[in-house]
């Protein structure tokens, strides 16, 4: 056999053994569609007037849309996931939304907030169960919300009891989703 020939083969075979999903592993072309997904729920989002798009977090995982975060009302909630619902590729949408408790966040609410949020960031980056997750952490008065998809139930509850610990969480609220 020609050397060229048997090289070829074996580079083509590990190119398409990348490209291939496994079990909670996706392959290139689902994370590109997945990527799709999010930019064009994001978008869409953003371009209705009837939904806070930069108050919905939007995280996709083989087509499975999902959108997280406080919003104002029931309605933004129940309009967010319609047109998460109408993007191409969506296979399904859950809509982990959840409307915001008291109005409008005073300034200095806001900024503990803040700071809560880059605190439980920081410490699922620590966590060795947790820190290869792709968690999305969203805060409203002390509640945590966390989204997103993990690969097993044990990282899910590293990541829930993680949150739990963080000084100011007030409620930790489970949208992870295992893969």
């Amino acid at each position: 056999m020609n050397i060229k020939w048997v090289l070829s083969l074996a580079v083509l075979l590990t190119a398409l053994s990348a490209c291939a999903g496994t079990g909670t592993g996706r392959s290139t072309g689902e994370v590109v569609d997945d990527s799709v997904i999010a930019t064009r729920t994001k978008s869409a989002l953003l371009a209705n007037s009837d939904t806070d798009g930069l108050n919905i977090d939007v995280e996709v995982d083989r087509g499975r849309v999902q959108l997280n975060g406080f919003v104002d009302s029931q309605s933004q909630i129940d309009r967010a996931g319609e047109i998460a619902r109408d993007v191409p590729g969506a296979v399904s949408v859950e809509n982990n939304l959840r409307v915001s408790d008291g109005g409008n966040r005073l300034a200095g609410e806001y900024i503990d907030d803040k700071a809560i949020q880059t605190k439980v960031a920081a410490a699922l980056i620590d966590n060795p169960l947790a820190h290869k997750m792709k968690i999305d952490v969203e805060v409203n008065r002390g509640e945590v919300s966390l989204g997103g998809f993990v690969d097993s139930v044990e990282a899910r509850d590293a990541a829930l009891d993680t949150a739990r610990k963080v000084n100011g969480v007030v409620k930790v609220i489970n949208n992870l989703t295992v893969r």
